[in-house]
């Protein structure tokens, strides 16, 4: 059985999947420890709750009707493979837009994870490199799969 670590979720996001309405789960534990992180508390790998990750499909399903997207955030969602892949194939089985926030870069991420995300943002979060926009460091990439090429 897989277990994931949260920190949380959001149940109506509509700042991190481009303005559409999105469930939004925050991974618990990064070991990247960006400085300026904007979710420091998420860092911690032994903070968060534990969850089986059939039940935040569960929550997401029954809720369905209301959302577009799925977010993906941390913390580092790379930091827990097995689930983060267990949580896409759900999210993709229905229907819904996925996006990855990850601190790795885009050629870091396994073929069979980018493939199921419809948009990942790749890259470290850089103070020196801040934009105040969208992506919130010049280093990061965004990868748009829903058009199949990279931003």
């Amino acid at each position: 059985m897989i277990i994931l670590k949260v920190g949380g979720f959001n149940d109506l996001n509509t700042s991190d999947a481009g303005g559409k309405i999105a469930f939004s789960v925050f991974f618990q534990g990064c070991g990247k420890r960006c400085p300026g992180c904007h979710n420091p508390e998420l860092q911690d790998p032994n903070g968060g709750m534990k969850i089986d990750p059939n039940e935040i499909l569960s929550r997401i399903s029954k809720y369905r009707k209301h959302y577009e997207a799925v977010v993906f955030i941390g913390g580092e969602p790379m930091d827990q493979l097995a689930a983060l892949r267990q949580l896409l194939i759900g999210v993709v089985g229905l229907g819904l837009e996925v996006w990855l926030y990850t601190g790795y870069e885009d050629n870091e991420i396994p073929e069979d994870i980018a493939c199921l995300c419809s948009v990942i943002v790749a890259g470290e979060y850089r103070e020196d490199l801040r934009t105040g926009g969208f992506p919130v460091s010049s280093n990061q990439k965004i990868i748009d799969n829903r058009r199949g090429q990279a931003a």
